[in-house]
């Protein structure tokens, strides 16, 4: 029972390890998304995102410029470690019942 409970803590300890990881590597990824605006019949590409309150658009360049590849997967990138980020909340979650109800019978079977 003991060595159960014991992998079930050490597997929880990964997981908010693993969480801490990804969370420092979103610090280095833009965050918001791409958005074209057109003026003049040409577009444009912008990076949207929140700053506080507030909703900023930096410009990135005109649409077809080649070098903005880059910005493109770093977002796609920043999604897929968000996706990741909300798996493991879960499994940290499940984790953390399982762990609860491993004391709560425990507590029970002593009185």
């Amino acid at each position: 029972m003991k060595q159960d409970k014991s992998k079930l803590i050490s597997e929880l300890e990964k997981n908010e390890e693993r969480q801490l990881e990804l969370k420092d590597k979103l610090l280095n990824l833009p965050k918001g998304h791409v958005n074209i605006l057109y003026r003049n019949n040409k577009g444009y590409y912008y990076l949207t995102y929140r700053d506080g309150k507030k909703i900023r658009n930096d410009y990135l360049g005109p649409v077809g410029k080649e070098d903005l590849h880059e910005i493109f997967e770093k977002l796609t990138e920043r999604e897929k470690i968000k996706r990741e980020i909300r798996s493991l909340k879960l499994e940290e979650k499940q984790l953390k019942k399982t762990i609860g109800r491993r004391r709560k019978k425990k507590d029970e079977k002593s009185s």
